[in-house]
């Protein structure tokens, strides 16, 4: 795949990057962006010449043998290295029967996913009525462009390559396949399904069902038509400018120079600052879908569009998967799924639209998704702030981790 022509480009692409790092001037900024773009066209040309030559020899009989090397990697690239099967119950005994280890994996995430905290009766929100476009083929070639390949399938085992394949434009049929799930209001049921994967957080023992993290593997045929709905709502609401997770042309990096600044300030000044960290207690899979409705509208997105993100969490069921197996299926009526492409966005927007007006400017107040910094001057301030935060959470269903919330006393 690395060519002679490619390296070529690629070389030619470095002097150009270190000519302008020399002399930033625009003759040689257009020069560079020039020699990039002729290098990543070299590289996808290498890339789709490979693939069509490993493609044509899978259909011979020699590559059957290949093709059965490839599916054997990719099946050991799912499995755990650690292979540890011992989990603890809920008396904490530890289980090492396969089957009873299973079936505590399904009892634990079951309970999480429908079950919320005890909340306040969600606040009405008027609802925006308007014409929504039909989903294009467009904007489903855009949605295909952004998935990253070799990721995990869903439970429908289809792979996001597929979707991606140059040998048939699978673009139409899925354009096709969404608007008559709008038309309809109903998503089969084969594709609301998804497979729970426990990640170790490598924090505290393994043998806790807590300290894992569920990620949510769905169909990539449903990933691409949450993307399409992430793309037309990033387009119409406005996010406070204090949230830094999962925001374009934003990142930790802004929110720790603030922060920065913040304290160089005061210790210029002789002046204490006092912080605060805010940590959730299992916020992306306790939020209440009625709480994500309701930021859904209050930030102004179309009825339409609230109708179909309705409609990709009814009825979902999911399945857990672990080296012991996997379990039966259960129902998912709380929270957004970790892994999904749409669950950032739903986030971050239940955020801002519950804790909008008790927020104060940055950088007094940063966000990246479910991490809460808040400053103040003296302690007294910070502890209203933690507390008014804390009552608001609260009131929609989510909860503040009493024991994973810190502050520190920044004095000269």
């Amino acid at each position: 795949m690395w060519t002679n022509t490619v390296k070529e480009k690629v070389q030619a692409k470095k002097q150009c990057y270190h000519a302008f790092l020399a002399d930033k001037s625009l003759a040689n900024w257009q020069l560079y962006r020039m020699a990039k773009k002729e290098a990543k066209k070299a590289v996808a040309a290498a890339k789709a010449s490979r693939f069509e030559d490993l493609y044509r020899k899978l259909d011979t009989r020699e590559g059957e043998r290949d093709l059965y090397k490839l599916a054997r990697t990719r099946y050991r690239q799912t499995q755990d290295v650690v292979k540890f099967v011992g989990v603890n119950d809920e008396e904490g005994n530890l289980i090492t029967d396969r089957k009873k280890v299973a079936e505590r994996w399904k009892r634990y995430f079951e309970n999480i996913c429908n079950e919320e905290f005890p909340h306040p009766p969600i606040p009405h929100a008027n609802p925006v009525y308007g014409a929504v476009m039909p989903i294009s083929v467009s904007e489903v070639e855009m949605a295909v462009k952004t998935m990253k390949p070799g990721r995990a399938t869903g439970p429908d085992d289809v792979a996001a390559e597929l979707w991606r394949s140059q040998h048939w434009h699978p673009a139409a049929w899925l354009a096709q396949l969404f608007n008559r799930i709008i038309f309809e209001r109903k998503i089969p049921d084969d594709r609301k399904r998804s497979t729970t994967v426990p990640i170790w957080k490598k924090k505290r023992s393994p043998a806790e069902c807590c300290n894992y993290r569920p990620i949510r593997l769905l169909p990539h045929t449903m990933k691409i038509f949450e993307r399409i709905v992430d793309r037309r709502i990033r387009e119409i609401v406005e996010l406070s400018s204090n949230q830094c997770g999962f925001v374009k042309n934003c990142s930790t990096t802004n929110a720790i120079h603030a922060g920065k600044l913040l304290v160089e300030k005061h210790l210029e000044k002789n002046a204490p600052l006092h912080v605060a960290f805010l940590d959730l207690e299992k916020a992306f899979d306790r939020v209440p879908h009625d709480v994500i409705w309701y930021s859904l509208r209050i930030h102004g997105v179309p009825e339409e569009l609230v109708v179909w993100i309705e409609l990709l969490y009814d009825g979902t069921r999911s399945q857990v998967r672990t080296p012991n197996g996997t379990s039966e299926e259960f129902c998912v009526n709380v929270g957004v799924h970790q892994g999904s492409a749409l669950s950032p966005l739903l986030f971050i927007l239940v955020m801002d639209a519950i804790t909008k007006d008790i927020q104060k400017t940055v950088p007094w107040t940063l966000s990246y998704a479910d991490d809460v910094m808040l400053a103040a001057n003296t302690k007294a301030e910070l502890e209203q702030q933690v507390q008014t935060w804390q009552d608001r959470l609260a009131n929609f269903g989510l909860r503040m981790n009493v024991k994973k919330t810190g502050a520190v006393v920044i004095a000269p």
